[in-house]
């Protein structure tokens, strides 16, 4: 007996069931074959099967694209279904009774009338009255077609009715069609045919998408044959994305061959052709939407289109206008050329921010809930994750616009001097004289007294100075000269300004003398330092002047001069101690 489905989906529209002529033709006993009726079981090919597979996805997927676009804006009917096909529409409530309610109320009455042991469809026929027209089976009321919905379609209510019973006539004839013995064992042949077709295309399958696979591998590599390092990579990433690509290719041809068959197989016979259907609308109705969903979003695709198209138009006018400043080609009052960069790092982080903004509500499953969680996860993520990163990220803008330091120069910050290599909005990397690379966030910069050696180097020279401690028997004037003719030996020590002397203090024993030197080489302090210390050396043995620093024994009688062996003069001998007694003084 016939079976009815209410999932079902698969089906025709509003306006398909005015055209009721073109139905009764597809499921009546004078009209075509049955769609089960169509298939010559075993004599199908590989090339007409995936033909007939792709026909059936896409003629279903526009046929809902079209009956989409068709449709008003009116309120869509209900549907009741007999052996998974529409046969009624409601279009309306009724009384008391809601759409959805009279829907439930007439399926559930043509599922009694169908399960019969004597039905017969014939006996379907429609009464007239006030209201509209009722539609009876026997002396039983199967609904009521009122006058005001099918005044919503264009057709009288008789007329409706008319339709409806030659429907639920139809498909009772097209059931007894497909329940004789004839069509029961042909359909049972194509089954096993078709399970043979397709193990045997499923073994080769295998096979063919191996061969496919190793020909294209072998033409990726013959590209990179002389490949390097760099090359090689690339050739092994393509080799595994062609080899993901023919396999899930094939994997896919595979899938649709066991589901065509699957529907084919159920459809083959009256009992299981409802679960047939059942299966292409649970495969081809999201296939249909999607292509609907994505036919509808054309339009927003446009607009984002523009708006992405927009937003680069202005990237590339604010990167062309501040590479002129950072060239020094434009200039703005009051404005550094190496505040060009950041200043186009940020305008260019506001500009995509604000398009996304813009762009955000014409972007697929903008309004459903799954996208405002996901949003609501991210800005908890945000707002409980990146306080210190914030923190960082101002404390980066604020060192850009105070110009404490830029790429290049040697700076001091707490206990670590090096140069500045690196400089982000997050954190500054400095590599010290001895190759450490060290990392800082800018948060602990704004907190940190920073001392830049290279920001007056170029226009002023960057003053170097040490100290050094002579004993008081030595004139002061001469260790002056001395100092300042070691300071101009050294090659990276400037002339101009001319280095000086400061005597800083006159201390027990010794005075504290300071040379300071200008440089233009602040990069190189630490040799520096060490070619300056080694000339005061050279230039004081030279002289004849001892460096007794910071102490020295005051008993001079009896002790070797400090100055080296070969600095001294040619009659130097060591002095002997002096006794005299007291009385002899």
């Amino acid at each position: 007996m016939l079976r009815s489905n209410k999932s079902n989906e698969l089906g025709l529209g509003k306006r398909e069931l005015v055209s009721l002529s073109m139905q009764v033709a597809a499921t009546g006993p004078a009209g075509k074959k049955s769609f089960s009726s169509r298939l010559l079981p075993g004599a199908i090919s590989l090339a007409l099967t995936c033909a007939f597979l792709f026909f059936q996805l896409f003629s279903a997927a526009f046929a809902e694209t079209r009956e989409d676009s068709e449709a008003s804006a009116e309120e869509q009917p209900g549907y009741v279904y007999v052996d998974g096909q529409r046969v009624i529409g409601v279009f309306g409530s009724n009384g008391p009774l809601t759409k959805s309610e009279r829907v439930k109320l007439i399926q559930s009455r043509l599922d009694n009338i169908y399960a019969l042991h004597d039905f017969n469809a014939d006996e379907f026929h429609s009464v007239p009255d006030k209201f509209g027209t009722r539609i009876f089976y026997k002396d039983q009321v199967v609904m009521l077609v009122s006058n005001e919905e099918a005044q919503s379609i264009k057709i009288s209510s008789a007329g409706l009715a008319a339709d409806y019973i030659k429907r639920l006539k139809a498909v009772a004839e097209q059931y007894k069609q497909d329940s004789r013995p004839g069509r029961l064992a042909l359909g049972a042949v194509g089954v096993i045919i078709g399970l043979l077709l397709l193990t045997i295309f499923v073994s080769n399958l295998s096979n063919l998408s191996q061969l496919v696979s190793k020909y294209l591998v072998s033409r990726v590599q013959s590209s990179f044959k002389d490949a390097r390092a760099k090359g090689a990579v690339i050739r092994d990433l393509l080799e595994l994305s062609v080899t993901f690509l023919t396999r899930t290719f094939f994997f896919a041809v595979f899938l649709a061959l066991l589901h065509f068959y699957i529907f084919s197989a159920l459809n083959f016979f009256p009992w299981t052709k409802i679960y047939g259907l059942q299966l292409l609308n649970k495969t081809i109705t999201p296939l249909s939407s999607g292509l609907h969903s994505l036919s509808e979003y054309i339009p927003n695709f446009f607009v984002l289109m523009v708006i992405g198209y927009l937003t680069y138009g202005v990237l590339v006018v604010l990167r062309f206008f501040f590479d002129e400043v950072s060239k020094s080609n434009l200039t703005l009052q009051d404005f550094d050329p190496d505040w060009a960069e950041p200043t186009y790092k940020l305008i260019k982080a506001l500009t995509i921010f604000m398009a996304l903004v813009v762009a955000a509500p014409y972007l697929p499953g903008w309004d459903s809930p799954a996208f405002k969680q996901i949003g609501l996860f991210i800005g908890l993520l945000i707002s409980l994750g990146s306080t210190g990163a914030i923190g960082h990220l101002v404390a980066g803008v604020v060192l850009t616009y105070t110009r404490a330091f830029k790429l290049g120069d040697r700076v001091k910050i707490g206990d670590h001097v090096g140069d500045v290599v690196e400089r982000t909005l997050f954190t500054t990397r400095i590599k010290t004289i001895k190759n450490e690379m060290i990392t800082i966030h800018n948060g602990q910069l704004v907190t940190t007294d920073i001392t830049n050696y290279s920001t007056k180097t170029k226009d002023q020279g960057l003053i170097l100075h040490t100290s050094v401690t002579i004993g008081y028997d030595a004139p002061w004037r001469q260790v002056h000269e001395l100092l300042i003719k070691a300071a101009k030996e050294c090659p990276d020590i400037m002339h101009e300004p001319e280095p000086f002397v400061l005597q800083r203090a006159l201390n027990d024993f010794y005075v504290e003398y300071e040379l300071n030197a200008y440089t233009r080489h602040a990069e190189n302090m630490v040799g520096i330092y060490s070619q300056l210390h080694a000339a005061i050396q050279d230039c004081f043995n030279a002289s004849g002047v001892e460096i007794m620093s910071p102490h020295y024994a005051s008993l001079r009688d009896g002790n070797e001069i400090t100055i080296p062996v070969k600095e001294r003069s040619k009659d130097y001998s060591v002095p002997a101690f002096k006794v005299e007694s007291i009385q002899t003084k």
